[in-house]
């Protein structure tokens, strides 16, 4: 029996640690092939990011080290490889996922052996044939080696058409070892429901596969009940477009129906379909009938029609967005967007009209701004893509946020990122992420939000004016606020260093989104936040009564930790009005005096605590501030 060893290592966060889904299934499928089965032993999964010289001291005999390869673990990978080679020299080294291009980068380090390109069941079952028969690579589909003249060899492409028969790796018993092994590791769990992608964004390396192919139901409701019975607390639906097919209703009810019966799992966190927009709003229904679901996902990811054109991908109208974030919010539904800062054909201005385009849309909850991020299988990657839109990439230490404070990995990761293109120079890509961090902060988070929609509606001052002025107030100020605000902006100029993010020890000893870290150093500091509403917010008003009032009313509407809730009067029923505009723009706040009770769901006693929960845990759920309703 020869000894083969799989390689998928992540990050853990707290306790919490994902199982190693993906060569899981490569495992269960090979075990499941009589011929492969009998001639090798596959031993368990190497999952953690442990010592290198400790893993390859538990490593007996490997005949084969197959590494699954992201962005998260490819620097990692890569020398823990070569520590394989070196104590095992006629060991052969496999790296496949999503970091494994055609292009056959890896195959420069000479400890590598051999790739596998795109899904793992079938190349990998095939490369085990080949390697047991000693028959010619070349005849292996799906694959890339060096030949014996150490030229580089690219196999013809392997495209499964159906994946019926894949078994389950956790219905086969996979994993079964490694959670006896680890009582006190939370495991996260990764399940599929079909697999493929129709779309061709530019942006994404999701699937190399175009046509998408159903798992049968039996296994997903079989692993899905695996689930429940295990306690599993978080599961991220690995499917492109969940919620595309009919079906999809009735595994949402099937989730919701375990959570009745074991209260498991806790969260089915999907990426739901860009245009089925009625079916997924029936699901995100069902799920969050029991909170299964964090919320539901209004993607955009850019505004601008240049860039939409240049990445493959067409938005739902502003119309359609805008009705659609109507049912949401009668169904009290928490709905996030998302948008992708450095997408070619984006300009700095255009990117933050975007944002503003969808406050102007009713979305107030949730938006939330990532980075453009070059991934080697994204059709953006490719050199002549590149070239046509100028894109200067840059490489950037792994930023891990929602991690330990502080933490430096002996072998770090890294990003490679959208720095500038044609459109979008580096000082614009700096005041973009600048003004999307300030809008997040005040707005999504909530902290001025109420301020900024009566602007909107009762002072005629665009979203883009008030916080393009917010933007230019903050980094001006001479307190504590212009010296958060430079200390990001001095981050984001020194980008090569990678480190975005903001800790402070009384929130945890976690790193965390700038939105975030100034959100909770505004809370922390209240008087700084008082002294901001009053030096940039109250010249807006010439009525000092109704600035006194919503003063009072928006203070009151953001959480904070050590209170159970809070009672106090306004001469006007903001609520009500606040409830209202968005549909209808003939509201007008009524002058009556009401009396405002709003109840925490929970006391806390401690920042880290409350940091966690309502801003890491909350934010797209919109928890930073009381519901209206």
């Amino acid at each position: 029996m020869k000894n083969v060893y799989f390689i998928q290592v992540g990050f853990a966060f707290d306790k919490s640690v994902y199982l190693p889904y993906a060569t899981g299934t490569i495992v269960a499928y090979c075990k499941s092939k009589p011929d492969i089965a009998s001639e090798y032993d596959f031993k368990e999964i190497i999952f953690r990011r442990d010592d290198i010289e400790k893993i390859v001291d538990g490593m007996e005999s490997p005949y084969i080290a197959a590494f699954s390869t992201y962005v998260w673990n490819v620097e990692f990978n890569k020398a823990l490889a070569k520590a394989v080679k070196e104590r095992f020299p006629e060991c052969i080294i496999a790296f496949g996922g999503h970091s494994v291009s055609d292009r056959m980068e890896f195959l420069e380090k000479e400890y590598i052996d051999i790739l596998t390109l795109g899904e793992g069941e079938e190349v990998t079952a095939n490369l085990l044939r080949a390697l047991r028969d000693g028959d010619d690579l070349s005849g292996c589909c799906g694959i890339a080696f060096r030949d014996s003249d150490g030229s580089r060899i690219l196999t013809a492409p392997n495209c499964p058409e159906s994946v019926e028969d894949y078994p389950s790796p956790y219905l086969t018993g996979v994993f079964d070892s490694i959670i006896e092994k680890n009582p006190d590791t939370m495991f996260d769990t990764i399940i599929e429901t079909n697999r493929g992608c129709p779309y061709n964004c530019a942006y994404c390396d999701w699937s190399n596969h175009k046509k998408l192919r159903l798992f049968p139901m039996e296994k997903v409701k079989g692993e899905l009940k695996w689930l429940s019975e295990h306690q599993i607390e978080y599961c991220f639906c690995a499917d492109s477009n969940f919620g595309m097919f009919d079906r999809d209703v009735e595994i949402a009810e099937y989730i919701v129906a375990l959570n009745k019966e074991t209260g498991f799992p806790k969260v089915f966190r999907p990426c739901y379909e860009k245009n089925s927009a009625e079916r997924v709003f029936r699901i995100s229904k069902i799920l969050n009938s029991r909170g299964i679901d964090k919320g539901a996902t209004m993607a955009y990811q850019t505004l601008c029609d240049d860039a939409l054109k240049n990445i493959n991908r067409k938005n739902l109208t502003m119309e359609h967005f805008s009705g659609l974030m109507a049912n949401y919010a009668e169904a009290k539904i928490p709905t996030y967007s998302e948008l992708i800062l450095g997408l070619p054909g984006e300009t700095a201005e255009s990117f933050c009209q975007g944002l503003c385009k969808l406050l102007r849309a009713g979305q107030h909850n949730s938006i939330s701004v990532y980075y453009c991020e070059l991934l080697p299988n994204a059709p953006m990657c490719a050199p002549d893509y590149m070239k046509r839109f100028e894109i200067e990439p840059m490489k950037v230490k792994f930023n891990h946020i929602h991690s330990a404070s502080g933490k430096k990995d002996l072998i770090p990761e890294y990003s490679y990122l959208v720095r500038s293109t044609s459109t979008l120079s580096r000082d614009g890509w700096v005041y973009a992420n600048l003004f999307s961090i300030c809008l997040q902060c005040f707005h999504s988070l909530g902290l001025l939000r109420y301020f900024a929609i009566y602007a909107y509606y009762e002072l005629g001052i665009d979203y883009y004016d008030f916080y393009k002025s917010l933007l230019e107030y903050c980094l001006e100020d001479d307190g504590k606020t212009g010296e958060l605000f430079r200390e990001i902006k001095k981050k984001l100029d020194g980008s090569l260093e990678g480190e975005w993010n903001h800790s402070n020890p009384v929130f945890g000893n976690v790193t965390w989104f700038f939105e975030e870290g100034l959100y909770l150093e505004f809370l922390y500091n209240f008087d700084e936040f008082e002294k901001l509403v009053g030096g940039f917010v109250k010249p807006m008003f010439k009525d000092g009564d109704i600035f006194a009032e919503l003063l009072r009313f928006q203070l009151n509407a953001v959480k904070r930790p050590f209170e159970s809730g809070k009672a106090f009067g306004c001469a006007y029923d903001f609520a009500s009005y606040f409830r209202k505009v968005g549909a209808d723009k003939t509201a007008k706040p009524e002058k009556k005096n009401t009396e405002f009770e709003f109840i925490a769901a929970k006391k806390y006693e401690d920042w880290p605590s409350f940091a966690k929960e309502i801003v890491w845990y909350g934010r797209r759920k919109g928890a930073t501030l009381y519901s209206l309703t």
